[in-house]
Parts: C-alpha cells; sequence; structure tokens
C-alpha cells in the first residue's frame, strides 16, 4: 500500500512534541493566555499573542520565532532560512487558540496574519491559495512554498534523478520522464479543477480531484518509469471529468494563459498538485527499486533533493525570505 508520510514511529514522534509543548505552552496559557482570551474579540487577543511571541525572540536568544502548520514543516522550513537567512530559530507547529486549546494547521497560522513582522512570522503551504490569487505575501510576514506544499519541492524531477543514480548507481528508472508525463496527464483536468473552484463550481472540485490522483501502489508499478500507475492516473481523470467539462463554458486556452502567469505549465504541474500524494507516489516507488540496496529513499534521496535556484518557485522562497528584514 501506499507509504504515508506520517508513519507509526513519525506519529509517535509528534505526540511527544506537542506534549512537551502543551506543558510549556500551558503554563504560559494560564498565567498569560486567560488574559488574551477575549471570545467577543479573536482579533485582540491574536494581536496580544503575536506581540507575546514576537517579545519572546529576545529571551529565546533567537532571530525570529516562526509558526509552521505542523512537526513535518519544520525541517523544510528550516533549511530554507539556513541557507538564505542565517540565524536561530524557534519553530512552533501549534500554538493555543482563542479557546485556550492547541492548535495546529495552516488556518492557526493565518490567524495571525495581521500581526506578523521578522521577529515572528509564519510559514504555510500554498495549496492553492496561490493560484486562485488569495492575498498572502511577505510583506504580510508570511512565507510560502508557492508549489501546493513543501513536499513537491523534494520532488524537482532533474535533481531527483541525480540523487537517485548517486545514491543507488542505477538508471533503470528515469524520474524525468515519469514526472513529465505524469505532469501531461494531470494538466487539463487540474485547470479544470481549478476554473470549477475560481467559479465556485461543485461537479468537479479539489476533492474530486484528490480522489483521482491518491492511487494506491500496485505491482510492478516501479517498472517501464512507472507506465502502469501513470495508465491508471488518466483512466481515473477522463472518467471523471468525461460528465462534467463540455456542460461549462471552460475554455483550455484560456485557462493556460491564466494559470500560465503563475508559473504552471504542462512541463511542471506536477509541482502544483496536491504534495502528500505525489510524495506517497514517489516514496512507494522509490523503495522498491532500493531494495537491497541499504539505501531509504525518503531519507538519503527524496529528502536531500531539495533544487535550490534551479526553478522558479524556489527562487520565490528565496526573494521573499531575503525581503524579511525590511518588515
Amino acid at each position: 500500500s501506499t507509504l504515508d508520510r506520517s508513519s507509526a514511529a513519525s506519529d509517535v514522534y509528534k505526540r511527544q512534541v506537542y506534549l512537551s509543548m502543551a506543558g510549556k505552552i500551558k503554563s504560559f496559557s494560564w498565567k498569560t493566555w486567560r488574559g488574551l482570551i477575549m471570545p467577543a474579540n479573536k482579533d485582540d487577543f491574536y494581536k496580544r499573542a503575536a506581540r507575546y511571541l514576537a517579545g519572546t525572540a529576545k529571551s529565546l536568544k533567537v532571530n525570529s520565532v516562526v509558526h509552521v502548520e505542523d512537526v513535518d514543516d519544520i525541517d523544510f522550513w528550516r533549511m530554507l532560512l539556513a541557507k538564505y537567512r542565517p540565524g536561530r530559530y524557534k519553530f512552533y507547529p501549534a500554538t493555543v487558540n482563542e479557546n485556550g486549546n492547541l492548535s495546529t494547521g495552516c488556518t492557526q497560522c493565518l490567524k495571525y496574519k495581521d500581526n506578523l513582522n521578522q521577529r515572528f512570522f509564519i510559514c504555510i503551504d500554498s495549496d492553492l491559495r496561490y493560484l486562485l490569487g488569495e492575498d498572502i505575501s511577505v510583506e504580510k510576514g508570511i512565507l510560502q512554498t508557492y508549489t501546493y506544499s513543501w513536499e513537491n519541492h523534494y520532488a524537482f524531477s532533474s535533481r531527483l534523478q541525480v540523487s537517485f543514480e548517486s545514491h543507488t548507481g542505477r538508471n533503470d528508472f528515469n524520474f524525468v520522464a515519469f514526472l513529465s508525463n505524469y505532469s501531461a496527464i494531470i494538466y487539463e483536468s487540474l485547470l479544470f479543477m481549478l476554473y470549477e473552484e475560481r467559479k465556485g463550481l461543485k461537479d468537479f472540485g479539489r476533492d474530486a480531484f484528490k480522489r483521482c490522483i491518491s492511487l494506491q501502489y500496485q505491482k510492478d508499478d516501479e517498472l517501464d518509469n512507472g507506465s502502469k500507475l501513470l495508465r491508471r492516473l488518466k483512466m481515473l481523470l477522463q472518467n471523471a471529468v468525461a460528465d462534467w467539462k463540455d456542460k461549462t463554458d471552460f475554455c483550455l486556452e484560456n485557462e493556460m494563459e491564466q494559470y500560465s502567469r503563475f508559473g504552471l505549465q504542462k512541463e511542471n504541474a506536477y509541482l502544483y498538485v496536491r504534495g502528500h500524494c505525489l510524495y506517497n507516489y514517489l516514496v512507494s516507488i522509490g523503495k522498491k527499486l532500493c531494495e537491497g540496496t541499504g539505501v531509504d529513499f525518503e531519507q538519503n534521496i527524496l529528502k536531500e533533493s531539495l533544487a535550490y535556484e534551479e526553478y522558479q518557485e524556489i527562487s520565490k522562497i528565496q526573494n521573499d525570505i531575503c525581503k524579511l528584514n525590511e518588515l
């Protein structure tokens, strides 16, 4: 079956992190958050909370306090910040919400969006927010992935192929070809899903698209550059959109032009789909390819595949990080 990013060991680790955080934050919450919790004025609560968190940067002896969506996000943002804004950082994958409960996720991060600065900022996955034009920017103290999520960055095809060959000495699977074919298959359906989301239509929204691309590993998917998996994906998407696309005013050329402005092209569509699904594909295939080699595909290959400054989505993050000191 498909490998999940949150393995049993990872789940145990995350629980330990959150329990430790809960103990530390709860002690703060009873003393300080009680004074901040004002159900009638949530905005004031987050304004005060943001001011407090920014102030802890000095006592913690760090350059900045950083709120991320989850424990799993920390390594990605730590590496980007270390490269483009060297310093010391305190990462929080959760904070106390206005009801006094420890809360994770992008929604919790964005509750601080009007109260951020260079001492306290947030790092989030773009999801569809960037493509759909939501007002999220570094000028507001928000770093975003520009791809769907941080996982997509580890899938950058040319760097992934180099890493695979250098660690295994094998070239019997071409990740560049696989991800190029994957992108070509999903591109039109992805544009149709974005069209539906933008128009507020429900026939083929993000959930329907996710169901199509959430494939499980099957025997021999790792052969012939993933052709078996790609055939299943193509069939699922064709069947899913067949009943709906012709009933709308969807125009492929218009949608291609609309999203090319954001960087979405037929060749790189894999960077803009739900990263967790793509990451799972790659780990499933890579694990089979690495059997008997002693190489851990996820840790030794995939997570060593960040291609700094090699494509515009990661370069946008670089530019944003460099602007943090202007806040």
